[in-house]
């Protein structure tokens, strides 16, 4: 997007897409910019129509939409709002996907095996998508496959703002040694120290254990478990659990993505997890949430 200064940018629309309702107003209002909200038909055979309702020609184009659950139906949606996009005379079209699936399919494990994001990223840029943002996307690297200008909000210092007026005696855990350097990010912010857990996985049950801590004294401390994402609940149910039984007074989780699938909530209530905080990449009610908003817009601005 070409800049024309904070509140000035009369030239941008932003296209809220199905997917896209929890972020698309805020973004929109950081921008200055107007707020138009796709319209979307469902068919009996399962078959779904987009539609922008005015024209866009000459315009630079905002398209809002996550990719979470069901996410193939949400990126069917995402795909055909910018190839409508780009026929209406767009002239620029930036995709905000705040939580882009299929993140962790980003190779070939065996022979065979669809690397399923380089996929989506390869046909995303067919579709006419001059530049792609996301936030926190598991591995920076899988962006690779797309070919046009990409922005990367990590948002774990954000995340902190609300954890840091709840707890007084913090102590911050990765649930793995991949979690490290947000684990990092997040102690800078609380001040206070951080380790990661050594995980286990049987090769052959798949079941995962923990191990040890690398370093640190979790004793009467308000353990704060931070993490990309939140799936299943079950890396984050099994790091509560470890935490006090090394003597944590509490434990909550902050993760940038709550998936929450398969009774995710109840597993980590379960384990103890007296609190969880989030960021509305994808709508959840359980939670204590963070707008991206501004983040977002910020990031566009910068461009």
């Amino acid at each position: 997007m070409k800049s024309q200064g904070r509140g000035g940018r009369g030239n941008a629309v932003v296209l809220g897409g199905p997917a896209g309702s929890n972020l698309d107003g805020g973004i929109a209002r950081e921008l200055g910019a107007e707020l138009v909200r796709v319209h979307l038909r469902n068919f009996p055979d399962g078959e779904c129509l987009v539609k922008i309702p005015q024209s866009i020609r000459g315009r630079d184009a905002v398209i809002v939409q996550s990719t979470y659950f069901p996410q193939d139906t949400h990126i069917m949606q995402l795909l055909f709002l910018a190839d409508t996009a780009s026929r209406m005379g767009a002239r620029s079209i930036t995709a905000v996907v705040p939580y882009l699936a299929y993140m962790r399919q980003n190779k070939s494990f065996a022979d065979g095996e669809a690397a399923s994001i380089s996929a989506l990223l390869k046909v995303l840029y067919a579709s006419g998508v001059d530049s792609l943002l996301t936030v926190e996307p598991h591995r920076s690297d899988a962006l690779f496959a797309f070919k046009g200008s990409k922005l990367i909000l990590n948002p774990i210092d954000r995340l902190m703002d609300p954890v840091s007026k709840n707890i007084r005696r913090p102590f911050v855990l990765a649930p793995d040694k991949g979690s490290l350097e947000r684990a990092r990010v997040a102690a800078t912010v609380l001040n206070c120290d951080y380790t990661y857990i050594d995980k286990e996985r049987n090769p052959v049950t798949g079941e995962v254990s923990m191990r040890d801590a690398a370093s640190g004294n979790f004793e009467d401390k308000e353990i704060v478990v931070v993490d990309d994402m939140i799936s299943t609940g079950g890396t984050i149910a099994l790091a509560s659990r470890f935490a006090y039984s090394h003597g944590a007074a509490d434990v909550s989780v902050a993760a940038v993505h709550l998936l929450m699938c398969n009774s995710a909530y109840n597993r980590i209530r379960h384990a103890g997890v007296s609190r969880i905080y989030g960021t509305n990449t994808i709508p959840y009610e359980n939670a204590v949430m963070v707008d991206l908003s501004k983040e977002i817009s910020e990031l566009l601005e910068w461009r």
